[in-house]
């Protein structure tokens, strides 16, 4: 074979798998007045989806997790992480919010005893339209609460929003 042949092999076949997979970028708001540092929670939940995705074949990034604190900031926050998904040419956006209680030393565990509510929007960045605009209350015994039910609850949560990108 000759090199303008494998060259042109080598081009399709990588062109070829990289125009078949989903792309999604997403972002991690977290809601609590007497934080003023995203929790190592959120954190956890945030790369737990990361994961989930990637390992699913998705191409994916994240926004930086950030705190909010005000339905202001949400809305300039989601503008600004679905303009650079328009931007870097992703299929799909989803902001999630996270509303936790309790203050610093009560949020240094990884746990989810004093998350109360996670929301989400679900947003095609090729269409415009919103795929799942949804929330659930978060209930959790504290005494029994750790890094792993964190992430299976993580899990679980990406497990759904999959099921909404491929449900469209």
């Amino acid at each position: 074979m000759g090199k303008k042949t494998l060259l042109a092999l080598f081009a399709g076949v990588f062109l070829g798998a990289n125009g078949f997979c989903s792309s999604l970028s997403f972002q991690v708001l977290q809601h609590n007045d007497s934080l003023n540092d995203v929790c190592e929670s959120a954190l956890v939940i945030e790369d737990e989806i990361l994961s989930y995705f990637f390992d699913k074949g998705f191409i994916v990034t994240n926004v930086p997790a950030s705190v909010s604190k005000s339905d202001e900031q949400d809305k300039k926050f989601y503008q600004n992480g679905y303009n650079e998904a328009a931007g870097g040419s992703f299929d799909d956006f989803v902001q999630i919010k996270l509303y936790f209680t309790g203050d610093e030393k009560q949020n240094a565990k990884i746990a989810l005893g004093n998350m109360k509510k996670i929301s989400w929007k679900v947003v095609s960045v090729v269409t415009g339209k919103i795929l799942e605009e949804d929330s659930q209350d978060v209930e959790t015994e504290v005494a029994a609460d750790n890094e792993k039910n964190v992430r299976n609850f993580a899990n679980e949560f990406a497990v759904h929003l999959n099921k909404v990108l491929v449900k469209r």
